[in-house]
């Protein structure tokens, strides 16, 4: 823990590490409504691009790691943190804070909507992880950062496949809700595409990781982790849907105050957690799972507003821990040059834009959306956000990649999470996304 601002024997007492996690949460807070605001108010950008600039400038690795005054550092870089560069505790009050905006996420999502646009979703996503997996393995075997010599040397390239996959749906709901677009046939398709690209990315960060261990992975083992996390999800969604009201009905039987809200909460962390826990998938997947399914409640319209509230205070937590766990110092650190590293990164990320553009866009095309839905719906995919940096993050704990292939998928997920957001806005002024509205506006101006 950061020992700030000096080191005294109080450390020992279990109080004043409580009141030092408070002191940081407050750092933390402070710099997240500074850099929203100035991104808001003075660069015209999405605030959660100035809550990720603020964990960056305030993260171990820059101004946090910063000995103060003599004293120690306000953020330092924990010991036992598993490989994390915050505190496991701060890590813990991100990752609620992503619960509870994904859960937030599903209950604004019209799961009629949902329900309608689940198979165009479906298409978008499986080109959204197709293309990026093999564009992303094919980056890392031509650069030379993996081999196909044997398949311990194809490892590295399948972790940057299985990093280029990931959509971060915690990103663009939060950009979609901002626009309050969340709803619109693009943005259900975006964020249905994005859970779906999420469940098809654990299934094949899985593999991977089955493969690093094992040495090898039969078919057999792949089809049980691919029925665990598609049975669960669809499980918990139809489950979920069919019971939904009987459920809204008991809570809302609670009078006392915030009775409602801490019980939907009760729910989505039970679906996160059953879904980490005991079927390999993300936590935000069960959240937003659990969020759709209470969509049509009347315990929607009870705790809306509330959960706004406390969205408002957790989740600009959840962006600057993200901006606080990106490293520069990782690049070009390892055996490879800091030349070879830059041109990796900059291939790579590359390919990171163009892979999602095509791999979700040209789909999108088939499944009823023009050439603006299809665009919205692909810069939606785009941003990889907290899903890449956790795989990643997993990569590099296990050994499976050096800190020169972090360093460059870290500078790929900053890039596509900051361009996202800044060309998705513009993206949604305009006519439908939707083919047949489109003929139908064209027939009515003849």
């Amino acid at each position: 823990m950061g020992h700030w601002p000096r080191e005294s024997k109080l450390h020992d007492s279990p109080l004043a590490v409580v009141a030092e996690l408070i002191l940081l949460l407050s750092v933390i807070l402070v710099a997240a409504k500074v850099g929203g605001e100035i991104s808001e108010r003075y660069l015209k950008i999405p605030p959660v691009l100035g809550e990720l600039g603020a964990g960056i400038l305030i993260s171990p690795f820059l101004l946090g790691g910063i000995h103060w005054f003599g004293g120690g550092a306000i953020f330092e870089l924990p010991h036992d943190g598993g490989g994390l560069p915050v505190e496991p505790q701060l890590f813990f009050i991100a990752q609620l804070a992503a619960v509870v905006l994904l859960f937030e996420a599903g209950l604004e999502t019209n799961s009629e909507q949902f329900m309608k646009y689940v198979r165009p979703a479906t298409a978008v996503a499986a080109g959204g992880v197709i293309l990026p997996f093999l564009m992303g393995f094919g980056a890392t075997v031509l650069l030379g950062f993996a081999s196909m010599d044997s398949i311990e040397a194809m490892i590295p390239a399948l972790f940057v496949g299985a990093i280029m996959t990931a959509t971060s749906v915690g990103i663009t709901a939060r950009v979609l809700a901002d626009i309050r677009r969340l709803d619109s046939p693009e943005g259900v398709t975006i964020l249905a595409g994005a859970v779906v690209d999420d469940v098809l990315g654990i299934i094949i960060l899985a593999i991977v990781v089955g493969i690093s261990e094992e040495g090898e992975v039969t078919a057999g083992s792949i089809g049980l982790i691919f029925l665990k996390a598609v049975g669960f999800w669809l499980g918990l969604l139809v489950l979920g849907s069919l019971v939904a009201n009987k459920i809204s009905k008991v809570v809302l039987w609670f009078k006392s105050a915030g009775g409602a809200l801490v019980l939907a909460l009760a729910l989505a962390f039970i679906a996160s957690a059953v879904a980490e826990i005991y079927f390999g998938l993300a936590m935000i997947i069960g959240a937003y799972t659990m969020g759709l399914a209470l969509s049509g409640t009347e315990l929607k319209h009870q705790v809306e507003g509330q959960m706004r509230s406390v969205n408002n205070f957790l989740v600009p937590i959840f962006f600057v821990v993200i901006g606080m766990q990106v490293d520069f110092t990782a690049f070009g650190a390892g055996d490879t040059s800091l030349t070879s590293a830059i041109i990796f990164a900059v291939v790579l990320t590359v390919f990171a834009v163009v892979s999602k553009l095509v791999g979700a866009g040209v789909p999108a095309l088939f499944v009823g959306f023009n050439r603006v839905g299809a665009t919205r719906i692909a810069l939606g995919m785009l941003p990889r956000g907290e899903v890449a940096l956790i795989i990643a993050g997993i990569g590099l704990t296990s050994g499976v990649i050096g800190k020169d292939i972090f360093g460059v998928a870290i500078v790929m997920t900053v890039v596509t999470t900051v361009v996202a957001p800044v060309l998705l806005i513009p993206a949604f002024r305009g006519g439908s996304g939707l083919r047949s509205e489109t003929k139908a506006e064209d027939g009515a101006d003849e």
